[in-house]
């Protein structure tokens, strides 16, 4: 099961590192933020990455991240504009931490970092898509870890 559970963290993760692409073609426009994407034709796309990442995130437990990111992909930014915001600000804020609370990848913190002070300048559909680049890294880097110690 365990290996299973670490398999599946690697497929999502892998999958969510052509979510920005998938956004782009399916919609022929880069918005400001992929939070816009609800209510558009990649309305479907933007809601499974999210869950399936979010589903990744429980199994290969990180459960604060999980449930925030299942929270962003449940309420809307268009019907719920503070939940969802919140829920976005925990996610990014939260997993940036745990990121760089691990010794061992710590430094894949840095540009996440970096990126949120240039929002203003690169808009949030560019950091999402640094800071999403660097938590995929995170994510397998931490999952090979992982295989080799049930080796």
């Amino acid at each position: 099961m365990k290996r299973l559970g670490v398999f599946i963290n690697l497929t999502c993760s892998a999958a969510a590192l052509f979510l920005p692409l998938a956004l782009y073609l399916k919609t022929g426009t880069i918005k400001y933020s992929y939070s816009v994407y609800h209510g558009t034709e990649a309305t479907y796309i933007l809601l499974i990455s999210l869950l399936l990442l979010g589903i990744s995130y429980l199994i290969s437990d990180n459960i604060i991240s999980g449930l925030l990111l299942i929270g962003v992909a449940l309420f809307n930014t268009f019907d719920f504009e503070w939940t969802h915001n919140a829920f976005a600000a925990g996610f990014f804020i939260y997993t940036t931490y745990t990121i760089f609370k691990d010794k061992r990848f710590n430094y894949l913190a840095i540009p996440i970092v970096s990126a949120a002070f240039l929002i203003p300048a690169i808009t949030l559909f560019w950091f999402e898509t640094v800071a999403v680049f660097f938590f995929v890294t995170h994510s397998i880097l931490y999952s090979i870890k992982k295989l080799k110690i049930y080796k």
